[in-house]
């Protein structure tokens, strides 16, 4: 069993596997092998940007048609339980579970911006992290992979940003929701001095939301209309700077931000045995 996890872990980290928002795990750095480390990690993302993506549109009489749109997310909040073993003292896999919540969806089309609140969620995430080397005073290289998704997260609240009116008050009811998947892989670079290791890394980021809806107007003249769509990260390099302390007494905390694919800010605290 011991091997399928060492496999499991080398290929996370080297094959280019996965990683949110460059998170390198709580804490970022390294347990020995045997060890658990459990604790908790809050994360803000202020922003995420999209590309450019077609909305489709199929109407209740069976006519269709798209439109082009983009998109932010702004102001995400992530509450993370997280925990870390040791396979070795070179390789350690992690995962995360907790809540997704706060997110305010900007969705932008020439005279026809609408804004929407995306709703509590069910979110988890598996990775793994590895050291590449490090030298005897404390300067270091590692790689670190991450998965995280959510699914069925409930759109509410849509508003119009030039009227200010909501959907309610032109009649439509909504039931919308989006999956969300996030894949990406980051190299860093840290030193160790005494108790605090500072931290800076870069990688590729890969993120994608689903999206499917019906709006269904109270005049039944107008009837309803489903909307599907698939769109993904705009700027696709993530950068990334942090710093972990060990806190004495087996306690550790973090700090990271992340930059460029996104802009976020990270705080962990966690403990080790």
């Amino acid at each position: 069993m011991k091997k399928v996890f060492i496999m499991l872990a080398l290929f996370l980290v080297f094959s280019g596997g996965v990683a949110l928002a460059g998170e390198l795990g709580n804490p970022s750095q390294l347990i020995k092998q045997g060890q658990f480390d459990v604790g908790f990690q809050w994360t803000s993302v202020f922003k995420q940007g999209f590309e450019n993506y077609n909305l489709n549109r199929t109407y209740s009489d069976g006519y269709r048609d798209s439109g082009k749109k983009s998109a932010d997310f702004e102001n995400d909040r992530y509450y993370m339980g997280t925990f870390t073993y040791g396979i070795l003292d070179q390789i350690n896999v992690f995962a995360r579970l907790g809540v997704v919540d706060g997110a305010k969806w900007m969705d932008y089309e020439g005279g026809n911006n609408w804004k929407a609140n995306l709703e509590s969620n069910f979110v988890w995430a598996i990775g793994a992290k590895g050291k590449v080397f490090q030298f005897d005073n404390g300067l270091g290289f590692g790689l670190g992979a991450q998965y995280m998704r959510y699914d069925d997260r409930k759109v509410k609240n849509w508003r119009s940003l030039e009227t200010g009116e909501s959907a309610g008050d032109i009649g439509w009811a909504t039931n919308d929701k989006i999956n969300y998947w996030q894949l990406d892989v980051m190299a860093n670079a840290y030193w160790t001095i005494g108790a605090f290791t500072p931290y800076v890394g870069a990688g590729y980021t890969y993120y994608d939301a689903d999206y499917s809806g019906r709006w269904t107007h109270s005049n039944p003249q107008y009837g309803w209309i489903d909307y599907d769509a698939s769109f993904s990260n705009q700027n696709h390099f993530t950068a990334i700077v942090g710093l972990d302390v060990d806190l004495g007494m087996k306690f550790k905390a973090n700090i990271q931000g992340t930059f460029v694919s996104s802009t976020a800010l990270t705080i962990g605290i966690s403990y080790c045995f």
